[in-house]
């Protein structure tokens, strides 16, 4: 059975990401299997003057698992909100002292991940998923990952603005949107982001719309827009219409 791998550190990012996993669960006919690491290498060293006590260790640890077996509990109510034709999903749980991202690599290849689901970073240093770890979990998974902030609510999504260089990746991460969206129901604009001046050759640009044309996906768009600044255009894109997530290859 393949599963959805949740990072979470118990923050309301990664609450609105345990309930998106739930849903696509349900959606895939999926299993979820919940990860927490209880330790921040960033600032172990400085805890105490260096290192943490092995009481300090084994309170970590209970915190975790009751965090996991908490968030368990509350996925466990949701799924009742599923579909009629959706899979009530299993939901296991796992706790680690392990490096994220290195972990992630290693439970991705022995647990049959096919996305990784996470809260995307918080404004707060409190938040252990923060900056260093997110691109951590990004850098080392080799499956897609969706990183969702507070509020997140996939069941209102309604379009996929799929970001491309005309990459040789880039089609196939289109094709697995395609499949994806058969089950949420949402469209796909695929933009490329020019500087005015041009500097991908039209015959490569013309033979990526023609590889789109095949998938004869229903609300599927592609287009080209200007601007020097590729972040700033982009985030205009998402965030202009509600419902909207953004998505590229890595």
């Amino acid at each position: 059975m393949k599963n959805i791998l949740v990072l979470t550190d118990f923050s309301d990012n990664a609450s609105a990401a345990a309930e998106a996993a739930l849903l696509l669960a349900g959606k895939m006919h999926a299993d979820i299997l919940l990860y927490n690491t209880y330790i921040n290498y960033q600032t172990i060293t400085s805890y105490g003057g260096g290192g943490w006590s092995p009481g300090e260790y084994s309170k970590r640890k209970s915190q975790s698992r009751k965090g996991l077996n908490a968030l368990t509990e509350g996925l466990e109510s949701l799924s009742a909100l599923l579909a009629p034709e959706d899979r009530v999903p299993a939901i296991y749980i796992q706790s680690d002292d392990e490096d994220l991202g290195m972990d992630v690599a290693e439970i991705i290849n022995r647990k049959n991940v096919e996305m990784v689901v996470m809260g995307a970073r918080s404004d707060t240093k409190d938040d252990i998923m923060y900056g260093a770890d997110t691109n951590a979990a990004i850098e080392y998974s080799t499956c897609p990952i969706l990183i969702t902030p507070a509020g997140t609510n996939l069941r209102k999504l309604h379009k996929i603005v799929f970001a491309t260089d005309f990459g040789k990746s880039d089609m196939k991460a289109i094709h697995y949107l395609a499949r994806l969206g058969k089950l949420l129901q949402y469209k796909i604009e695929v933009v490329h982001v020019s500087n005015q001046t041009r500097n991908t050759p039209y015959v490569k640009e013309e033979a990526f719309q023609w590889q789109l044309d095949d998938l004869n996906y229903p609300g599927l768009q592609y287009h080209q827009i200007n601007g020097k600044n590729v972040i700033h255009r982009l985030n205009m894109l998402v965030t202009e219409t509600p419902g909207t997530l953004l998505a590229m290859v890595h």
